[in-house]
């Protein structure tokens, strides 16, 4: 079942994003002129929600003081608003999610998330893939929130040690609309043991292609719409789709990857509404209501800027909320400091950044560390120059990480170092007592010299080195944390870490780059 998209060629993959509404441009060019001649589908979509409760600033618009964008409130009305206006039109409607349903707010961290999602339950989707986040606090928790919520989760690509599917989860889920069979099939990056928490390498990952296939052999009925809902990130998604050339739609997520019209790879539209409930996903599907094939297909994504309308208020679901920021605000709301000048991650990978420059520091300075290490992952946000309250540096530091300290040689410190720098991790690393010399390679910089302090790095010195809980115990993919000696565990949230460089004082992140390019 695909996109009849005959007049889009397939480009080099570094062409496709900056040409993707010219390829959506050729779909609308191609498509019949009677859209009564056909089914009428529509896909409501969300992903990364993140326990998004509350709006948040669209710091991504041109706007010195941007308006505050999003959150579930709206997120909520604007499904309640599209669903109605859809299904008067004739529509069929479906609703989806692409993982990530909690983790990286205050109100989605209560009860571990259970709360947020719960809450999120209340938009009435038809299915809900998982995402690596939804492990953060390990696989029993999780189980123990699929029985308590009994949500609608897909995922195909993990398996249990006695090779079952996760209890309360399903692979697929198979739906009818307006007599055509839609296949959804959820499925999750075979990274996610690297990402989250050390209790899901217990189970068995299997590559989403191969799980798709797998699936669509055992479940799929003739003439099936077959839509993957996917935690892979977009350069996933398009490998899912060269795999299975034939699908029409992936609604994805992971990537936080704003995709106003969508990308096309192949005949397969890919989705995404970037994060944190900020924008609704809609994709218009138009089907032949013989053959079920898609003739023509659009996607946007709606902005939630404003508050909704009176009709399209989800009452419920806003005392709801109010209930989750309530338990969360008399901690989250207190002032503890400012900024001089804003507190900016990093876009460039062989350039530290100021957020990571600041975060790094006070590690190595709170510790006595020689060295201090923290994944480029981990920073979820930028703050603007003035106040800093404690959600604000919540918002920097979502992850329940803490601090430790251990003792590397040079030589393992030097392999964690080239390992971010050679792009073999899955993120980078902001450092703090170290100067990297970066020396010009065919693809990206290589590591050239290390300088601890004001000497080289020598392969057999012992180094003391402070880095968060998640990479000492290999995440990212840096298993050499796991080989360091020493370890001492601190207690403290890096979060509440970060709090004591506030003061009476604004804070002036530290903006020199300790990556030096050298020719």
């Amino acid at each position: 079942m695909f996109v009849a998209l005959q007049s889009v060629q397939r480009r080099p993959a570094l062409c496709l994003l900056g040409t993707a509404v010219l390829a959506l441009a050729g779909v609308l060019s191609a498509s019949p002129s009677q859209d009564s001649e056909w089914v009428h589908l529509v896909v409501l979509h969300t992903n990364d929600v993140h326990g998004q409760v509350l709006p948040r600033p669209a710091t991504w618009l041109d706007d010195p003081d941007p308006p505050r964008a999003g959150g579930l409130v709206r997120l909520a009305a604007a499904i309640r608003r599209e669903r109605r206006e859809a299904q008067e039109a004739g529509a069929e409607v479906l609703l989806l999610d692409g993982g990530d349903w909690t983790q990286g707010t205050p109100e989605g961290r209560l009860e571990h998330g259970r709360q947020a999602a719960a809450v999120m339950l209340r938009m009435g989707y038809d299915a809900m893939a998982v995402g690596n986040h939804e492990f953060d606090h390990g696989v029993d928790v999780f189980l123990g929130h699929l029985k308590a919520l009994r949500p609608p989760a897909l995922l195909a690509n993990a398996l249990m040690p006695d090779g079952e599917y996760l209890p309360g989860v399903r692979s697929h889920k198979l739906v009818q609309k307006a007599g055509i069979p839609i296949l959804l099939v959820g499925l999750l990056t075979k990274h996610t043991p690297e990402m989250t928490h050390a209790s899901t390498r217990d189970l068995t990952w299997q590559s989403p292609a191969s799980a798709l296939a797998r699936v669509r052999k055992e479940a799929e009925p003739a003439g099936a719409l077959v839509i993957p809902m996917t935690h892979l990130g977009v350069e996933g998604d398009r490998a899912l789709a060269r795999a299975h050339p034939d699908l029409a739609l992936i609604v994805g997520g992971h990537s936080h990857t704003r995709l106003e019209a969508g990308v096309i790879e192949g005949q397969t539209l890919i989705v995404q509404t970037g994060a944190k409930a900020t924008t609704l996903g809609r994709v218009d599907l138009w089907l032949d209501p013989e053959s079920h094939a898609v003739v023509r297909a659009q996607s946007r994504l709606i902005k939630l800027l404003t508050d909704p309308e009176d009709a399209d208020r989800n009452t419920a679901l806003e005392a709801a909320c109010k209930k989750l920021v309530l338990a969360s605000e008399r901690r989250m709301g207190v002032v503890v400091g400012s900024l001089s000048d804003p507190l900016m991650r990093g876009l460039d990978p062989y350039t530290s950044s100021a957020s990571g420059n600041l975060v790094t520091d006070v590690m190595r300075e709170h510790t006595g560390a020689t060295v201090a290490l923290h994944n480029r992952g981990g920073l979820r946000a930028d703050l603007p120059a003035g106040e800093v309250t404690r959600r604000d540096l919540f918002r920097v530091l979502p992850f329940e990480n803490h601090v430790v300290s251990m003792d590397l040689t040079g030589a393992q410190l030097e392999k964690l170092l080239r390992r971010s720098v050679e792009g073999q991790g899955h993120s980078g690393l902001e450092v703090s007592g170290v100067t990297l010399y970066l020396l010009p390679g065919d693809e990206r910089p290589k590591l050239g010299k290390v300088v601890v302090g004001d000497e080289a790095l020598v392969a057999i010195e012992t180094y003391r080195v402070v880095t968060n809980s998640f990479l000492a115990a290999g995440g990212d993919d840096y298993g050499t944390f796991t080989e360091g000696t020493g370890r001492q565990v601190n207690p403290i949230l890096l979060r509440d870490l970060l709090e004591t460089a506030f003061g009476n004082e604004p804070v002036t992140p530290p903006m020199a780059s300790r990556f030096v390019l050298t020719e």
